[in-house]
């Protein structure tokens, strides 16, 4: 009997076909069921078709049949040629097809898209990840709405946007993961298997945005663990993602855990971890994660086993980098048990996470991390010696996430020194190896490809190291490097507003013609506002366009900039004489850069040691602070922000406000004994140079961690004029030396080209922002008053202040003041705002602020509430409202570190602005200002006297 032909003459057509349909009801069949015999019939029918045709349609029906059986044979037993094998299918299958859309090639791409993404797991090639975004969007270009091809395919987009969120930490790409993930749940029919894998991945993403935020969102995480029971419930024990399913709910409730010490969480996500390994069979790709998960759950068995912070001495708390110092007490068997189960947990992950995998390099950490805790409670130098090795392995291989690579050298190098307790030189001297690979790396974790805060929490997750590296260098006797060391680690996000600011005529005119014009066309957009979404809306990821500056950055735009940015960077840097471009200044090229206006001092606060490194007359000094200790000034900022605002509160009684001011009051007297006092000792500043002879000579301090909470220019015991900084010199602040240096050169540079027309100030008053239940400040209206009176004054008050308004205006006024409520930083929201008119709808955010250019600005005075502070993790950045207008370009910054008092704040103004001339202030004169401002204000009256936290946090920042 003939055999049937279609419609082009393939013979066997309709026979095929039903092949076609047979191979794939026996791979649906293994789906469900695992039975291996079900796969290999599929595998078998599958090649039977390919051997028999070359009709395009039934060939590429049947390569991506055999792709999709491989996949899954790869996911049972972890084989890489099957994966690598489907990846050739998928695409041999799309390939005569080209741009032409049939009924199948969705599904094609689909699993092209799917497969892409889970050899970038196992090999961390982006090329892959780039590509499997690329592949599921081609898909859902073709996908009608609704049904469950399309729940199917936005949950692949969803599942390929958070890996880019786990390869960048890139939050827009988290955002457009939880909106895809909700939209897939939304179209899927209920109580389908879509609608499982959905809600399932929907949680994972929540999970995520939780530990992303900076407020926490607290409903995510309830959210997360809801649908993940859901997702429970809805599947048979028996099925093949049961496992995986256990494995999310176990991650979702150790992350609530540890965000509420809720012990139930922590049993339950135990038990669901435990299982899910043990129904993972060995080599299964998926093992890797779900022993992480348990790795994770046993480390947090551990800190509630010991009730530290941190695990150990020497092992670094994902959250802030610090240190447990419990080194004096024995451990218990508890503990000692529990200890042993972490390294069980991630010796398991760590040996079944193969080479390449994205994930290796945490399994490493993790595993050496553990190691180490074992070395410290149990005495084990084998367990020590372990830990090491593996740190100096994941550290030295170039191929590791470079996050990890810092990681893991910050712990190396405080293994060798066992927490600061050994005092071994040569012990120091191993450890400034991995210190100074740890701090030259520490810059790349805050790579262009993301947005602005989004950096700042990559290296908020390394805040200390810098210090730490210069507490070693200094214990080599070596100023100069831990100088270098804290320039390099601190003020990174400074650092790079710094280079888009420069003047670069000189530096574009000895460049090729197409170096200049790149470097041209990309400073202005590399700080262009992140935009909400991920996608771009022109060609995906191409970067291309010169829109203006302020148009909102999708995510996919700003990684093909950053690519172009490094690029161009690297090539710049093979031109001659361009090696050192944009790197840091040389030491010597810095102290020169500060002249002898007047010493700099940057105090070191570690807990390996404290010190004031003194920069004067070219030379660095260190000054020991043997009376001061990281723990302490933890201890006494905390204890500090608590009275502050127990003294500025209204609704307290008036002993509780006293008790407050005297804890303000022995805070100051701390600071003169234990850091002003013993600098000014070491620079021969004698009580008898202050207010009884000339002026007090000026000074800068440079403070670091959490000494950046306290008011050093405030320190000492103010009842009499010798034994306070405020009496013997006039203080200012800097983020870092490089950018005093910076603004000098600004400073000198508008000084030769200042205006002598009168400079007209720019004046924003908001006393009472809408909505915000806050109390009117009338002193404000006053000061602004006072203000609008100078010559082209521009006044902004009330409804005129509105964030367009103030950000259109800022550029045209050299010098601005701003009279209203702020947020700090630190305040949930994280990146602080000043409150305008229009601030529920329209926030004027530090982030709005900070990726301003205005090379003609002078001065900005903040009279508002805490624009100095900001989260503690970001202490070493300036991510703060005053560090904002500073990285824009204000060369002087008058900020405040604590909530101020609206009448104080006018009367300040008022003695601040008498010192300059009516008609034109001269801006380098604000330090002086300042200074007698405050001063003023505290010698008013023995009331002001007794109570600081009314003039002691008014502060200037500039050279």
């Amino acid at each position: 009997m003939p055999a049937p032909y279609d419609l082009f003459g393939t013979p066997g057509y309709e026979q095929l076909l039903a092949v076609l349909g047979a191979a794939e009801e026996s791979h649906t069949r293994y789906e469900r069921t695992g039975r291996l015999p079900d796969l290999e019939r599929a595998l078998v029918l599958f090649d039977a078709v390919l051997d028999r045709t070359q009709n395009i349609d039934l060939r590429g029906a049947a390569m991506n049949g055999v792709g999709t059986v491989l996949w899954s044979r790869y996911e049972r037993f972890g084989e890489p040629a099957d994966l690598d094998g489907a990846i050739t299918l998928f695409r041999e299958a799309l390939a005569p097809y080209g741009t032409e859309v049939t009924v199948t090639t969705p599904s094609y791409w689909t699993n092209l898209s799917g497969a892409l993404r889970l050899r970038w797991l196992r090999t961390h090639d982006a090329r892959d990840l780039t590509a499997s975004v690329d592949a599921i969007r081609t898909a859902l270009d073709s996908t009608p709405p609704g049904g469950a091809r399309r729940s199917n395919r936005l949950d692949s987009l969803g599942d390929a946007l958070l890996s880019l969120y786990h390869l960048h930490g890139d939050s827009a790409a988290l955002a457009e993961a939880v909106a895809t993930f909700r939209a897939a749940v939304a179209c899927a029919e209920p109580g389908t298997q879509e609608q499982t894998w959905a809600r399932s991945n929907l949680a994972e993403a929540l999970r995520l945005h939780h530990h992303q935020s900076p407020d926490g969102a607290p409903e995510a995480l309830d959210e997360a663990a809801l649908l993940a029971r859901a997702v429970l419930a809805a599947v048979p024990r028996r099925h093949r993602l049961y496992p995986r399913f256990l494995s999310n709910l176990a991650s979702i409730l150790a992350e609530r855990h540890r965000a509420r010490a809720d012990p139930a969480d922590l049993r339950e996500a135990a038990r669901a971890a435990r299982r899910a390994v043990a129904a993972t069979p060995a080599g299964h790709p998926n093992l890797v994660q779900r022993n992480a998960v348990l790795a994770t759950v046993r480390r947090l068995q551990l800190i509630g086993a010991a009730d530290v912070a941190a695990p150990a001495p020497g092992v670094l708390d994902s959250g802030r980098g610090r240190r447990s110092t419990r080194r004096g007490r024995r451990s218990t068997r508890r503990e000692r048990r529990a200890v042993r189960a972490w390294v069980r947990a991630t010796a398991e992950a760590y040996a079944t996470t193969p080479e390449g995998h994205a994930l290796r390099g945490i399994a490493l950490l993790n595993h050496g991390a553990a190691l180490g805790t074992q070395a410290v409670t149990e005495g084990d130098p084998h367990a020590l010696a372990a830990a090491i090795e593996l740190h100096r392995k994941a550290t030295s291989d170039p191929t590791m996430d470079v996050s990890v690579r810092v990681g893991c050298a910050h712990l190396w190098a405080l293994s060798l020194i066992g927490g600061g307790e050994s005092r071994s030189p040569d012990d120091h001297a191993a450890a400034m190896e991995p210190f100074r690979l740890a701090v030259e790396l520490l810059p790349r974790t805050a790579s262009y490809r993301i947005g602005r805060m989004d950096r700042a929490r990559q290296l908020g997750r390394f805040a200390g190291l810098a210090q730490d590296a210069a507490a070693c260098a200094l214990e080599l006797a070596d100023p100069e490097l831990a100088l270098r060391l804290l320039e390099q680690g601190r003020g990174v996000l400074l650092a790079q507003a710094l280079d888009a600011r420069t003047d670069t005529t000189d530096l574009l005119s000895r460049l090729p013609d197409e170096l200049a014009a790149e470097y041209a066309r990309l400073i202005p957009q590399l700080d262009r506002p992140a935009a909400a979404a991920f996608t771009s809306s022109g060609p995906a990821g191409t970067g291309a366009g010169h829109p203006a500056p302020g148009t909102p950055l999708a995510g996919e735009d700003r990684h093909a900039l950053a690519e172009r940015w490094d690029r161009l960077v690297a090539a710049i840097r093979r031109e001659p004489g361009f090696g050192d471009f944009l790197r840091l200044p040389r030491t010597a090229e810095m102290l020169a850069g500060l002249g002898d206006e007047g010493p700099v001092v940057m105090v070191n606060i570690s807990p390996l040691r404290c010190d004031a490194l003194v920069l004067r007359e070219g030379r660095v000094r260190c000054v020991p602070l043997t009376g001061l200790s990281h723990a302490e000034v933890v201890r006494r900022a905390d204890a500090f922000l608590v009275a502050v605002r127990t003294a500025g509160d209204a609704g307290r009684s008036l002993s509780h406000q006293r008790d407050a001011q005297s804890e303000i009051r022995e805070t100051l007297a701390w600071l003169w004994t234990a850091v002003a006092e013993p600098v000014l000792d070491a620079l021969g500043l004698r009580a008898d140079d202050g207010p009884g002879g000339e002026s007090p000579g000026r000074m800068w301090w440079i403070p670091t961690g959490p000494l950046t909470a306290l008011p050093l220019h405030a320190a000492g015991r103010h009842e009499n004029d010798r034994d306070n900084l405020l009496d013997r010199a006039v203080s200012s602040y800097a983020p870092t030396v490089n950018s005093l240096v910076h603004a000098r050169r600004r400073q000198t540079a508008r000084a030769d080209r200042r205006p002598t027309a009168p400079t007209a100030p720019l004046v924003v008053a908001v006393p009472a922002p809408p909505g915000a239940g806050l109390a009117p400040l009338e002193g404000a209206r006053a000061e602004a008053a006072l203000l609008a009176a100078r010559p082209g004054a521009r006044l902004l008050l009330d409804e005129q202040a509105v964030r367009r308004t103030v950000l259109d205006a800022l550029p045209h006024h050299p010098w601005v003041h701003f009279a209203c409520h702020a947020v700090a930083a630190d305040d949930g929201a994280a990146t602080g705002q000043v409150l305008l008119h229009d601030h529920d709808t329209a926030p004027l955010t530090l982030t709005d602020i900070a990726r301003l250019q205005l090379p003609a600005a002078e001065l900005a005075y903040l009279s508002a509430c805490e624009t100095t502070r900001g989260r503690g993790e970001y202490a070493d950045e300036a991510l703060h409202i005053t560090g904002a207008f500073h990285m824009a370009g204000f060369i002087h910054v008058v900020g405040t570190l604590w909530a101020v008092d609206d009448e104080t704040s006018k009367e300040l103004a008022d003695h601040f602005y008498s010192a300059f001339a009516p008609r034109h202030p001269f801006p380098d004169q604000t330090a002086y200002a300042l200074h007698t401002a405050v001063r003023a204000l505290r010698d008013a009256d023995e009331g002001y006297r007794l109570n600081p936290s009314l003039w002691a946090p008014y502060i200037h920042v500039g050279p």
